[in-house]
């Protein structure tokens, strides 16, 4: 579950573009591989410098942008990743992620920014990035037919959440969901776009 800057659970979203007759769908499909934050391998690591919480409780933004980098062509897995944050700034407040550290793990592989920022944060004022109140459903799908790759920020027990989405067919959001481990549709789990997503950002290969 959690955590981003603002403690959430997190996953993480990835697009590419496939044409088929009839219509586009949008989707990543193989390339995005499937992580699960709470995965024996590294469930009970410590996240960052936290003395309590750990990768499979609150890993989820962790989880995501591993999923992302794993997509670009950067192999890595929540538990390395983490290591490598720890050791380079890449929390706040112990174990807060700073997303554009995240994507620094890549090492140039994955560029970042928002299309959503709620509330205004030091580490999010750079030239790099768009700003939008809420960016409507239309704006994430140019983003995956562009085959960029969309981390979203949804509840989930009422927390904050993070899920990558993969692609789309028409409106239909395909997603990997970091604390289940698995692909569904952001509407199946967690309901109409403009309900359930709260913020999205964008990864973008370099």
């Amino acid at each position: 579950m959690k955590r981003g800057w603002r403690r959430p659970l997190t996953a993480c979203l990835l697009a590419g573009v496939t044409w088929l007759a009839g219509g586009s769908i949008a989707m990543a499909g193989s390339s995005v591989p499937t992580l699960s934050q709470r995965s024996p391998q590294w469930s009970r690591q410590a996240l960052g410098s936290d003395p309590v919480d750990t990768i499979g409780s609150s890993g989820c933004a962790l989880t995501a942008v591993a999923m992302v980098s794993n997509a670009y062509g950067f192999a890595t897995n929540p538990g390395t990743l983490n290591r490598w944050l720890t050791a380079h700034g890449g929390y706040i407040q112990n174990d807060l992620l700073l997303w554009r550290q995240a994507a620094a793990g890549s090492q140039g592989t994955v560029r970042w920014r928002w299309l959503h920022v709620p509330g205004m944060v030091s580490q999010l004022k750079t030239d790099d990035q768009d700003i939008e109140d809420l960016p409507p459903q239309s704006v994430v799908e140019g983003e995956l037919d562009a085959g960029h790759l969309v981390v979203a920020e949804v509840r989930l027990y009422g927390g904050m959440h993070f899920v990558v989405i993969t692609g789309h067919s028409g409106h239909m959001l395909f997603i990997n969901d970091p604390w289940f481990g698995d692909r569904t549709t952001l509407q199946a789990r967690y309901g109409p776009y403009d309900r359930a997503v709260h913020s999205a950002q964008v990864y973008s290969r370099t």
